[in-house]
């Protein structure tokens, strides 16, 4: 469990970073504890209809992805998690 604590003490140090998901540019935007998730909003996307709790919609808002930190054994990281990655910086820029 000290572990688990450590890695998302970390992960919070990225917040407002940039990172690659699945191709896209997304910002970390939060890191939560129960469950242990990564939000990750895409940089650049169309909003997407949001809905309320009853399903009608609500508004629009930027989609949002939620990437579980840990596999089923609750201690490896997901495989999701292990598809970000953080961008090279561009050439001259140190």
């Amino acid at each position: 469990m000290h572990t688990a604590a450590i890695t998302l003490e970390r992960l919070r140090t990225l917040c407002g970073s940039e990172l690659r998901y699945q191709g896209l540019r997304c910002l970390l935007v939060e890191v939560l504890d129960d469950p242990p998730v990564v939000v990750l909003r895409p940089i650049g996307a169309d909003p997407v209809i949001q809905s309320d709790n009853f399903g009608q919609p609500m508004r629009h808002a930027p989609p949002l992805f939620e990437l579980p930190v840990f596999g089923r054994d609750g201690v490896s990281l997901s495989a999701e998690l292990q598809m970000l990655s953080v961008p090279e910086a561009p050439p001259g820029f140190d």
